[in-house]
């Protein structure tokens, strides 16, 4: 009698907390009604050539700050891999008038957060802050864009920083390697085939002016794009932030890699796809263009080429 008296209270309770719980969620679009603001993005393009794309947005006392930089380790020569992704530590490192490792602290005291990431096709560096520090925000990426912090101590202290954030993701983890291998394997172009964090050897290898170089190329205005959300065309918050950004020139002697030979290596799925479509066409040597053809003639069997890459990839002991 007790045990069923008990299922029966079991039972009702249940119910109770599953009607219950229909109830809060019938209820809850009508009582929680979040709309989103509606974004509309403006571009300008100053004089010195960068990018400033707008994006007006009042609904949070915040705003956010991207300087997105057109380099990545496509750009990287053979034997000096890993400068795009050394670059996104060696930028934190100070500049002209902020010191090493103030740019995290001027961010943190006031109440933002920051990071910067790195791939194959581009570098960005991003903040968020409160909006009545703007000056703060584009003051320190502009000053770090025109006068990095390059010397000897900084490079040794970063370069020992990226070898073992690779030994800690890459090098000491279980099949660690297998993703280098895949893309070894899946381009035929340097600029694609080796990886972003760079070989132990060519960061070794790495001399301050070999760094210096990179900078002087890469990081400037007229290679970059900076995006700013929560901020107005028509306020004078943008006029003030305008005239810091015109504060240094473009850069003159910025150029494409001259080893990236097509943005056909940009994804192994679409080479491969290239590859097959060119082995059943019989017109392929007059409908392809010639960057196409060549590497056509280089791989001419796609498939045993895909099945060395996996088989390689996850049947490789390291």
């Amino acid at each position: 009698m007790f045990v069923k008296r008990r299922l029966a209270v079991i039972l009702v309770a249940g119910l109770a907390m599953c009607f219950g719980l229909g109830a809060v969620l019938d209820a809850s679009p009508a009582d929680n009604d979040i709309k989103l603001p509606k974004l509309e993005f403006r571009e300008v393009k100053l004089d010195n050539g960068l990018r400033v794309i707008l994006v007006p947005d009042h609904s949070a006392p915040v705003y956010s700050i991207d300087v997105c930089y057109n380099v990545g380790s496509r750009n990287e020569r053979p034997g000096r891999t890993g400068f795009a992704h050394l670059f996104e530590h060696m930028m934190f490192q100070g500049s002209e008038n902020v010191g090493n490792g103030e740019h995290f602290i001027q961010v943190l005291n006031n109440g933002g957060g920051m990071n910067g990431t790195t791939n194959e096709d581009r570098t960005t560096y991003f903040e968020e802050l409160p909006k009545n520090q703007l000056d703060l925000g584009l003051f320190l990426e502009a000053d770090r864009m025109k006068s990095l912090n390059i010397t000897q101590a900084n490079l040794d202290n970063q370069r020992n920083a990226v070898q073992e954030e690779r030994r800690q993701s890459i090098d000491n983890q279980p099949y660690g390697r297998a993703e280098l291998d895949v893309d070894n394997l899946s381009y035929d172009n340097f600029a694609y085939k080796h990886s972003t964090i760079g070989s132990m050897s060519d960061l070794n290898a790495a001399t301050v002016q070999d760094v210096s170089d990179f900078f002087r190329i890469y990081y400037a205005p007229n290679n970059a794009v900076l995006t700013l959300v929560a901020i107005s065309m028509r306020t004078k918050r943008w006029r003030k932030s305008k005239n810091i950004l015109l504060g240094f020139p473009r850069n003159l002697s910025r150029r494409k890699c001259c080893w990236m030979k097509s943005r056909t290596t940009a994804s192994a799925a679409r080479l491969f796809t290239i590859r097959w479509r060119a082995c059943r066409r019989s017109s392929w040597r007059t409908t392809f263009p010639p960057a196409i053809r060549r590497k056509i003639t280089r791989c001419s069997n796609w498939r045993s080429f895909w099945a060395e890459a996996t088989a390689r990839a996850f049947t490789s002991t390291w």
